[in-house]
């Protein structure tokens, strides 16, 4: 989370790179944010012109619910994606875990709208309840399946009880947010809300690994992530245009548009 000491998020304008503060950052993941924030600076114009001209590649839809598309593998760094959390539409599994950690570090630019974070922290309760505030949730392990869009959970029978740290920090278009490895965190956008952001994730930590939060009972599962289709695709481009053009004319978010083929997510 990109914070000051007394928590405030900082906002960083867009386009220009990002001064990293070393405040409270390991040295590991210190050097990956700097590396992270010159990789985006480099992609950022020609992946907005990408948006804007509707040629966006393959995306998948997270289990989470929001979109995903591949704009870059970057050397000695990872990968590099488009999220959209497109307003009115939303594919994830039902059931599906939303608290969760990564085996990488993130770091992320908000390009339209607003993105949410929150972020949880382990409480060592023992054999006692949960304390106040504090949410008991069953242990999920991803494990590693070698087929991109392919996702298998596994249900340990081990529970944590975890505290929220930070409850649905906002960072509007412009500002800049990371997820350190091995934080749990959820990201809390409404589904009549619009966010697209530009994601660097790490390559993987030695010794780090995905686990989710959930309840008890999800048992262990194998899916495979759903293509975005064209008309959903299309939606997400129009959809980043309207924000940017009314964020830039300092108008109100504009109203929705929907496709036929990409209409709103009933559930």
């Amino acid at each position: 989370m990109t914070s000051t000491p007394a928590g405030d998020p900082i906002s960083v304008p867009v386009p220009g790179t990002p001064s990293i503060p070393e405040w409270g950052r390991e040295p590991a993941h210190l050097d990956f944010l700097g590396k992270a924030a010159a990789a985006t600076e480099d992609l950022l114009v020609g992946t907005v012109a990408t948006i804007r001209a509707g040629r966006l590649g393959r995306g998948l839809w997270h289990p989470t619910g929001f979109a995903t598309f591949e704009i870059a593998q970057v050397p000695a760094l990872g990968l590099v994606r488009v999220h959209f959390w497109p307003h009115g539409l939303r594919r994830g599994l039902s059931g599906h875990p939303t608290i969760h950690q990564h085996c990488f570090r993130l770091y992320s630019r908000v390009l339209a709208g607003e993105y949410r974070e929150s972020q949880y922290g382990a409480v060592d309760s023992g054999p006692c309840e949960a304390p106040p505030g504090a949410q008991r949730l069953r242990v999920y392990e991803v494990r590693p399946t070698g087929t991109t869009g392919k996702d298998e959970l596994y249900e340990t029978g081990e529970d944590l009880d975890v505290m929220p740290t930070l409850r649905a920090a906002r960072f509007p278009a412009g500002t800049w947010h990371e997820v350190p490895v091995g934080t749990f965190h959820a990201t809390p956008i409404a589904r009549n809300r619009f966010c697209a952001t530009l994601a660097v994730l790490s390559l993987p930590v030695p010794g780090a690994s995905d686990v989710l939060l959930g309840h008890p009972g999800g048992g262990s599962s194998a899916s495979a992530r759903r293509v975005v289709s064209d008309g959903e695709k299309e939606l997400m481009c129009r959809q980043f245009t309207a924000a940017a053009d009314s964020a830039a004319s300092g108008s109100p978010d504009p109203a929705p548009a929907f496709l036929g083929s990409a209409s709103p997510d009933p559930r």
